[in-house]
């Protein structure tokens, strides 16, 4: 038979004779060599197609093995393990029948306090007993295979000096007379058979032992009652040992079952896995009940917001059975009435389909004209009087196209503009009179009249609009002086019989990127003189003077001039001539 020779040196390095042929180690460690020196013979008994046995030699003591095709090492049986170790009958204590005829021989070594390598198996219960705890350890770690021959009978010892417990890893101390020899003679003389037909499944020179009936799965402990039927804990607590002295076995091929302290371990790592994953259960649930519990309240937002512009919208389409005007004034400027008499027609033009005119009625020179979309002809309310107004005496002569050259087509939105005269000069020949005869010709056109006004409440052709106005709208900055302007008006309309056109005014609060007065504090000055209040966010559109573009304005600024519009058609409703 061929007999492999493995020699392991402290320092990782070694030799493997098969067949007298010898291949060097050179290894990490120790450790590293005999794996090496394992898979090197695994590798030829391969080839062999059988087990092959081995004798391996390291810090002056020899193991038998029997190392597998797959790389697990057993002992090698008694017999061949006598046949192939070299004669010592010079040396009476390495006999086994002496040794285990008298125990006090077998504990005469001394102990060397060398690491214990890892060739070595579990000792005979003699010596064992001299290990704290080893005993019991050693009962639950044997291989369950079928013994060839009968037990062993029991040994008695005396009381031995207690010391370490082997261990996986080098550097423990091991008494040194537990040989290989003695654990391999142990191992097969105290295994009991497990089966009735136990000699049908000896264990020779070319097999490996059989392994069964590994100890029950902690779940049929109560202690491990809650864990039953988990099948990651199934899974777990099946796994062969990995720590300590089982561990060592299960290294050099066994399959031994972990002790109750590894699968205690095992068992709260799980828990604490299990508690993690709870733990991030719950947590993605609540995340996805705040997730829900958002969308619930945007989804409440968004329908809110869908019916208050359905109303809105609803309110604005409302049919006018006359012409109704619309006067945007306060006597201070820089308050936003131009963008507001745009915003309001465009919004207006927008929904309600046309029918819609924005009217700048500035006495001097006003900026509606500007800040709206230009028309092929810079035409002005002062063009109309002078050219076409004797046109619409006649029947013949009224004519929308006739207007439509006066006026500038605002495109999308849907309204158009009539505007002043860049001649300030010019713009004076719109006195009252001529306010009349041009308010006469558009409402002939126009169901809606916007009416921008200038800075002087007390000219004719600005009292001419407030006797037509049916709807007051106040534009109004977060300053004082704004305010101030618009409350000095309000009680001068009041003083002249127009106090229930203040009291159905509409105020737009218009927010400043360079004023911030006290929004509230000016809020508080109005809110018992007028209708209603409408904030109007900030807009960079609006601030930069410029053409204005309605669908560059920010969704916030259209929302805010629609609630503006629908709060104006609101109150045209309730209006009658």
């Amino acid at each position: 038979m061929t007999d492999a020779q493995i020699s392991i040196n402290h320092d990782g390095t070694g030799s493997v004779t098969i067949d007298g042929e010898t291949t060097t180690i050179t290894a990490s460690g120790a450790a590293a060599a005999r794996q090496e020196a394992t898979a090197h013979v695994a590798k030829r008994a391969a080839e062999l197609g059988r087990p092959l046995p081995a004798t391996a030699t390291e810090n002056g003591r020899t193991w038998p093995l029997l190392i597998g095709t797959d790389s697990t090492v057993t002992p090698r049986p008694q017999d061949d393990a006598a046949a192939a170790r070299p004669s010592t009958a010079s040396a009476p204590s390495a006999e086994i029948p002496d040794a285990q005829a008298d125990p006090d021989v077998t504990r005469s070594g001394p102990v060397t306090g060398q690491p214990a390598p890892s060739w070595e198996q579990p000792a005979t219960d003699p010596i064992i007993e001299e290990v704290p705890g080893a005993q019991d350890d050693l009962e639950a770690t044997r291989p369950r295979a079928i013994a060839t021959q009968p037990p062993a009978a029991p040994r008695h010892s005396a009381a031995a000096p207690q010391i370490t417990s082997p261990a996986v890893d080098q550097g423990s101390p091991v008494d040194e007379l537990h040989t290989f020899r003695e654990v391999q003679s142990d191992v097969h003389s105290s295994v009991a058979p497990t089966q009735q037909n136990e000699s049908q499944h000896a264990v020779g020179p070319d097999t490996d032992p059989e392994v069964v009936d590994p100890p029950a799965a902690p779940d049929a402990d109560p202690r491990y009652a809650d864990w039953s039927g988990d099948p990651r804990w199934e899974a777990l607590s099946q796994q062969p040992a990995t720590q300590g002295f089982r561990g060592a076995l299960n290294g050099m091929g066994l399959k031994l079952a972990p002790t109750d302290e590894e699968l205690a371990q095992r068992r709260e790592a799980l828990r604490q896995e299990i508690a993690r994953e709870e733990d991030a259960r719950r947590a993605d649930e609540r995340l996805a009940q705040e997730e829900a519990a958002q969308e619930s309240r945007r989804a409440a937002r968004e329908r809110a917001a869908a019916e208050k512009d359905r109303a809105e919208r609803a309110i604005i389409q409302t049919p006018l059975e006359e012409t109704k005007h619309v006067l945007i004034a306060n006597d201070k400027g820089g308050q936003g009435k131009t963008s507001a008499t745009f915003c309001i027609g465009a919004t207006a033009g927008r929904i309600r389909g046309g029918d819609v005119i924005a009217w700048d009625a500035n006495e001097t020179r006003g900026n509606l004209g500007f800040r709206a979309q230009k028309a092929p002809a810079a035409r002005s309310v002062v063009d109309l009087l002078e050219q076409a107004a004797d046109d619409f005496t006649t029947v013949e002569g009224s004519k929308r196209s006739t207007l439509a050259r006066y006026t500038r087509n605002q495109g999308d939105n849907h309204f158009a503009v009539l505007a002043s005269d860049e001649d300030p000069e010019n713009q004076d020949l719109v006195d009252g009179d001529a306010f009349e005869k041009v308010n006469e010709i558009l409402g002939r056109f126009y169901s809606l009249i916007l009416i921008d006004t200038g800075n002087n409440h007390r000219v004719s052709h600005f009292r001419a609009a407030l006797a037509a106005a049916d709807q007051l709208v106040i534009p109004v900055s977060a300053g004082d002086d704004g305010a101030h302007a618009a409350e000095t008006m309000m009680n001068t309309l009041d003083r002249h019989g127009f106090g229930p056109l203040v009291k159905g005014a509409v105020v737009l609060l218009n927010d400043s990127a360079t004023r911030r007065g006290d929004v509230t504090g000016v809020a508080a000055k109005f809110e018992q003189r007028v209708r209603t209040i409408i904030p109007i966010p900030f807009d960079r559109v609006l601030d930069a003077g410029g053409e204005i573009d309605f669908d560059a304005l920010q969704p916030t600024t259209r929302a805010a001039y629609q609630e503006a519009t629908a709060e104006i058609a609101r109150g045209l409703a309730n209006t009658k001539e």
